[in-house]
């Protein structure tokens, strides 16, 4: 098997050099069709172009024998019969002139004159051009006896002299039919003269022939210069530095230089240089791409026990670098056929060993296009040694670049495949590690469900509490067994996410209600924390479209992490808009994050240092859902963080179109149908026949205060909700959500979570400081219905939740049950007021009866008079009315009126009453509100003095409330027993004290607002309270 391939390889050879020396030859055999057949010889200095025709195409070389006069330079234009025939020689040209030089040549400075006669037709005086390629090393050309053009300063000493050998080209045109052409030459070493054949034509004949070789110069500089950024760049973006391919960049470069500073020497003609120095460059150029070739070779497949030979190549050229740095000129040009051709043989040797040795080894595929790419270089070198051609020749480099790049291509494609199939089996792992991890959560859950009650239980016994360090233990615990949970979800969320089973409910939000939602959840993390919460987000935000869960998931996430990083300073959250998107940014004052950990803490499992892992806990699978749920909106997620300043966490979502959603709440509007209303926004359940039966408490209809930012969700509410008789009071905010309260009485307030400004649940907090869980039910309405999330609901005080988007049936049964037990503890609550009411007692009975049997024989109209009013009184006592919600004033001022009667004609003097009661108000009112307060101020006040008092009664109508005060001078409380007025369960003063309680709660309930007291000892007491002019 060995064989074959190797076989294979041997043909591959063969067929590659057989094929680049065939491109070659038909390269020499076109450039032959740019030279005339049958072009002249210059014999004896003298070339004969008598019958020729010059074409556009077609050039002549002056090749043959010239004149050459060694050690001298012949005045232009002198005739033959005046010059020293002595001097005189005949060259051969092209070629080098050591042979005209005596052997023993004092300096090594060399001076000369070339000669030559050409003949032309009569009247062919047109213009011509002659090509100078490499004349060493410097030269001036006179034709017809002026100076027409040079390169270097050439002279007939060492001082006067300077070298520059570049290729140029002269123009002239005859004025006979005879042109003497002479150059002179001067060189700093022994080699020079006319070291390839000059060119005689047309101007457009040189000119072609210059431009295609300059052309092909530019082009193998083009091929060299893509070739070595494409190497460089893939060697910067790579996951590491590869050497390979930095080499191979750098041997790319070498030989850009080398092509500049060859043939046309186009380096030097745009940038001038002195001779010594420009040689030098030459020399540099070839010396690295010498060094470097080796070098790319062995990089790629370092040869372990035999590197020695590519290191000693190495050593090699440095010093021959040292050496052309320090060197004069004639020294380097004396050693260059030694030391240059054999670096650059030596190189191309030692780099097809490397291969050679390799494929003994490891047998690669891609070595073949290594070898070739060193086979190519390696003939461009022979050929360019034994059989130069006169005009640039770029193709076997072109073969060579074309050869390394193809081993790159192809490394790279056996690299890829070799990934994918690794990639494919690292995939199959993580899956099965998701599954693990998922079946394990899924086992998991049930167990730490059933540790977390019983810790509960444990903590909340009232039998055997624990003891406060085994509660402090407890507590720990049950911290912990919440942290897994919210991990064991995490994990759950993610493989829902990879597997794309996630679904989104994509509506319109508003991101002012779930910042507020989100806040009122995680400010609780941050007990025991100095930090601040800033929300700068614009009051005329617009709407997002947004998944209500989710966002409130990513939020939490990132508000959480920011808390989890921050032990002081401030978490800011702002929002801005730009191209159609909105802009949140979660800023925090934290640790910050290190710069080489950005990048991999929104990776699973991942996070920002060890230390913070230890620190915090976790899976590390917080920010990478974030990340996960926010490309699932069609946003993006970044973080931008200093170490020890902070981090900003930025997400994007797209803003709502107004215009759009406007006309979906118009359709909304116009659906009458509550079914069909349900339907379109909320989950619709199957048609079951309920469990239960409805219960009338009362008679009253039922009054809910919904409150949501979004109208179409009102909307639906009040739709479904009016089919089973509510009245209904929608408002888009909490702010108008209290003020509603304030104004009036509701049975039940239903919240949305997620509202601007205020959230539902600081709205419910709010609500709990003047209603009790009896007097006020409050169900929310949330997205989420994670533990902790339900838990701060409950915490906030709220009866209930219901989860969106909202099944209707269980929406009616949550509300049902939540009313009526609202109207039942409130007809209770009117039930205790009038039966307290109706509890005449005994003595107060007996002494009424006593003192009517006394008028009777004393002063019987009064009599009369007396059985009338407490015939009122009773019946005002025992009146159905005392459990409506409301009577009017003239209703409860009778019955004030009748009880002060009785107990004036009882005490006499002692009991003195005033009445200041404004005329036409026409306000309802609680019943049995002023006849207990009345009766308190009678008893426990007035009476207490042994000259009785005086009791005020005081009715005031102001422009938004009436104000009924009662006031006496009596007695008065002290601060101590006015706290106890409210709070005593002492039997003694159970009915006074549950009186004016009982109409205390009901005026809060009502009216948010209950008694005010204010009283001194000895110095009597004042009653007061207000009524709205307007009952909701």
């Amino acid at each position: 098997m060995k064989s074959i391939k190797r076989n294979k390889w041997i043909a591959l050879i063969i067929i590659f050099v057989i094929f680049i020396t065939a491109f070659r030859l038909s390269w020499m055999t076109f450039l032959t069709t740019l030279d005339y057949e049958d072009n002249p010889k210059v014999e004896q200095g003298v070339l004969d172009l008598r019958g020729t025709k010059f074409t556009t195409a077609q050039t002549l070389t002056l090749n043959g024998e010239w004149e050459f006069y060694p050690s001298t330079f012949l005045p232009p234009g002198q005739q033959n019969d005046e010059v020293d025939d002595k001097n005189k020689k005949f060259l051969n040209v092209p070629g080098n002139w050591n042979d005209a030089f005596p052997k023993v040549h004092n300096s090594s400075f060399y001076f000369g004159t070339y000669k030559l006669r050409i003949l032309l037709d009569d009247q062919s005086y047109q213009v011509y051009a002659l090509r100078l390629d490499y004349i060493y090393n410097a030269s001036a050309v006179y034709v017809n006896g002026p100076l027409i053009g040079q390169t270097g300063k050439p002279a007939t000493n060492l001082e006067n002299h300077y070298g520059n050998n570049i290729p140029y080209t002269v123009t002239f045109k005859p004025d006979h039919n005879e042109i003497e052409l002479v150059i002179h030459v001067s060189s700093n070493a022994k080699k020079g003269g006319l070291l390839k054949p000059l060119r005689l034509g047309t101007i457009e004949a040189i000119n072609l022939r210059t431009s295609l070789s300059i052309g092909l110069q530019l082009l193998l500089c083009v091929v060299f210069l893509l070739h070595s950024v494409y190497a460089l760049i893939a060697n910067f973006i790579g996951s590491r530095p590869n050497k390979g391919l930095l080499y191979f960049s750098i041997l790319l470069l070498f030989a850009l230089l080398s092509v500049l500073v060859s043939d046309e020497k186009l380096l030097f003609k745009w940038v001038s240089l002195e001779y010594e120095w420009s040689l030098k460059i030459i020399y540099f150029a070839y010396i690295g791409v010498s060094a470097f070739i080796p070098l790319v070779i062995n990089s790629l497949y370092p040869l372990k026990n035999k590197n020695w030979i590519v290191r000693g190549h190495s050593y090699f050229c440095i010093l021959y670098s040292f050496f052309v740095l320090l060197a004069e000129p004639k020294y380097i040009i004396m050693t260059s056929k030694v030391l240059l051709s054999s670096a650059l043989v030596l190189s191309i040797v030692v780099s097809i060993a490397t291969i050679m040795l390799q494929k003994t080894q490891k047998n690669n595929e891609e070595l073949i296009f290594l070898l070739l790419g060193c086979i190519s270089v390696g003939v461009n070198v022979l050929w360019t040694i034994t059989a130069p051609i006169n005009l640039h020749y770029p193709f076997d480099l072109i073969f060579a670049v074309l050869a390394f790049t193809a081993f790159w291509f192809k490394r790279y494609f056996l690299i890829t495949t070799k990934a994918e199939k690794l990639a494919k089996k690292l995939q199959l792992e993580d899956k099965r590690k998701d599954e693990f991890l998922v079946n394990t959560s899924h086992e998991l859950r049930n167990p730490l469900h059933g540790i977390t009650n019983i810790i509960q239980t444990i903590l909340e016994d009232k039998v055997t509490p624990p003891s406060k360090e085994h509660k402090k233990r407890l507590e720990i615990l049950m911290d912990v067994s919440k942290r897994m949970s919210v991990m064991l979800n995490d994990l759950l969320d993610v493989s829902r996410l990879k597997e794309r089973t996630l679904q989104l409910n994509i509506e319109k939000i508003n991101i002012h209600a779930i910042i507020a939602g989100v806040l009122d959840m995680t400010k609780l993390m941050a007990d025991g924390k100095a930090i601040q919460f800033h929300v700068d987000v614009p009051h005329s935000f617009p709407a997002i479209r947004a998944d209500e869960n989710r966002l409130i998931q990513i939020l939490f996430n990132l508000i959480h992490n920011a808390i989890k990083y921050t032990d002081e300073g401030t978490i800011t959250i702002r929002a801005e808009m730009n191209n159609g998107l909105a802009y949140i940014h979660i800023e925090d004052t934290g640790i910050g994050i290190e710069e080489n950990a950005l990048q991999k803490i929104f990776l699973p499992y991942e996070q920002a240092t060890e230390n913070s892992t230890r620190a915090s806990g976790g899976f590390g699978l917080g920010l990478s859902i974030c990340k996960l749920l926010v490309e699932l909106h069609e946003g993006s997620l970044t973080v931008r963080s200093t170490l020890g300043e902070g981090s900003i966490f930025t997400f994007t979502l797209p803003i709502i179109d107004d215009i759009f959603f406007e006309k979906e709440i118009n359709h909304f509007a116009y659906i009458n149908d509550p079914k069909e209303l349900a339907a379109a926004t909320i989950e619709q359940p199957e048609r079951v026949q309920p469990a239960y039966k409805k219960i009338n408490t009362s008679k009253i209809k039922a009054k809910i205060l919904a409150v949501d930012d979004d109208p179409v969700n009102l909307h639906v509410l009040k739709q479904i909700l009016e089919v089973e008789d509510y009245e209904i009071i929608a408002v888009t905010n909490a702010q108008l959500a209290l003020a509603k309260l304030k104004e009036g009485l509701y049975d039940l307030v239903i919240s949305d979570v997620m509202m601007p400004q205020i959230s539902g649940y600081e709205l419910t907090r709010r609500i709990r400081e003047r209603f009790s869980l009896s007097e006020l039910p409050v169900l929310l309405l949330t997205a989420r219905v994670r533990s902790e999330d339900i838990l701060t609901g409950f915490q906030a005080g709220a009866n209930d939740y219901v989860m969106k988007p909202v099944n209707a049936s269980e929406l009616k049964v949550r509300v049902r049950s939540l009313t009526e037990l609202k109207l039942s503890i409130e007809e209770q609550l009117r039930t205790e007021g009038a039966w307290l009411q109706s509890q005449i007692q005994p003595h107060f009975l007996f002494n009424t009866l006593n003192s009517i049997a006394a008028l009777g024989m004393m002063d019987i109209p009064k009599m009369q008079e007396l059985l009338e009013e407490f015939s009122n009184y009773l019946r005002l006592s025992f009146d159905f009315e005392n459990t409506s919600p409301f009577v009017t004033l003239e209703h409860e001022l009778s019955l004030v009126h009748s009880y002060l009667f009785i107990e004036h004609a009882r005490f006499g003097e002692r009991l003195n009453v005033q009445w200041d009661v404004d005329t036409a108000i026409p306000i309802f009112l609680p019943p049995l509100t002023i006849q207990p307060l009345v009766e308190n101020a009678v008893k426990h006040g007035i009476l207490q003095r042994t000259n009785g008092g005086t009791i005020t009664i005081r009715i005031k109508k102001q422009p938004s409330y009436v104000e009924i005060s009662i006031e006496d001078d009596g007695i008065g409380m002290s601060e101590e027993k006015l706290e106890q007025l409210f709070a005593t369960e002492n039997r003694s003063q159970e009915r006074i004290g549950v009186g004016i309680r009982n109409t205390d709660r009901r005026l809060k309930q009502l009216y948010g607002e209950g008694l005010s007291i204010q009283s001194k000892p000895n110095h009597g007491t004042i009653i007061a309270f207000r009524i709205p002019n307007e009952k909701e």
